[in-house]
């Protein structure tokens, strides 16, 4: 176990030599800037839908584009970037032929991912909190500072939009290491996140992974007999052990 979590850190050493941390921190800020852009420039209309119950309209403000697009484009990119370390440097061989088993390699490149997406998330929350902080500031005709921050909605929001990106970090994971280019993985992770959008409605959406952050935060979406999140449990763990089990039992690596 003490070898997999010095293994896990050299992975996260690693990422610092790609665009991996600026495109989380980009991730978690761009959507709450934007709002606080929008909050400034239009007072007059904005005044009267952030008159009552503030910060769960700036949330609903937020999360909206966010679960509809922006986090699974992220999660795309950022699984792409963490696996492709290896094909860019050819070191793949290299890591194969380390004395480390195949179960450490596979899981702690994993594992960076999720540390990577929480840490979106993260910068997400306090991004909201300090544009609507700011937003009063500018005018204060924003009840931001005045009215309690709902932390209780905000982490239950944030924990199911976690759990409903579980399935597609592990298809977009197993996708990545099987294809030995950046561009591939992420047109076809993108291919399905449109795809998401375009069938939305569909009776089925709820056996779709790529649609599980849309309707996890759009409730009237949310469609079938057992709930999506309980799906994208399933999908996670039968996605991750097909994964492990084609790297184990695959004959040519890197």
């Amino acid at each position: 176990m003490a070898s997999f979590f010095i293994n896990t850190r050299a992975e996260m050493l690693k990422c610092r030599k790609t665009a991996a941390y600026w495109l989380t921190i980009i991730a978690g800020t761009i959507v709450p800037i934007i709002s606080w852009i929008v909050l400034v420039a239009n007072p007059d209309e904005m005044l009267k839908e952030f008159e009552t119950d503030a910060w769960r309209n700036l949330m609903n403000l937020n999360w909206q584009p966010a679960a509809a697009f922006f986090l699974p484009m992220y999660v795309v990119l950022v699984t792409s970037l963490v696996v492709q370390i290896e094909y860019r440097n050819n070191a793949w061989k290299q890591v194969y032929a380390s004395p480390r088993s195949y179960a450490d390699i596979f899981f702690s490149k994993f594992v960076i991912i999720h540390l990577l997406v929480l840490a979106s998330l993260l910068f997400f929350n306090v991004t909201i909190i300090l544009t609507g902080l700011a937003a009063s500031a500018v005018n204060n005709g924003y009840k931001f500072s005045g009215t309690p921050i709902p932390w209780y909605d905000m982490l239950l929001v944030t924990s199911k939009i976690y759990i409903s990106v579980l399935a597609m970090t592990a298809i977009q994971y197993w996708i990545s290491l099987r294809l030995r280019n950046y561009i591939a993985p992420v047109g076809i992770g993108l291919a399905l996140l449109i795809t998401a959008v375009m069938i939305i409605q569909w009776k089925k959406i709820v056996y779709y992974p790529y649609a599980y952050t849309a309707l996890t935060y759009f409730r009237n979406l949310n469609k079938g007999g057992m709930n999506h999140l309980t799906y994208s449990f399933i999908w996670f763990a039968g996605i991750l052990a097909l994964g492990f089990l084609d790297t184990v039992k695959r004959k040519e690596r890197g």
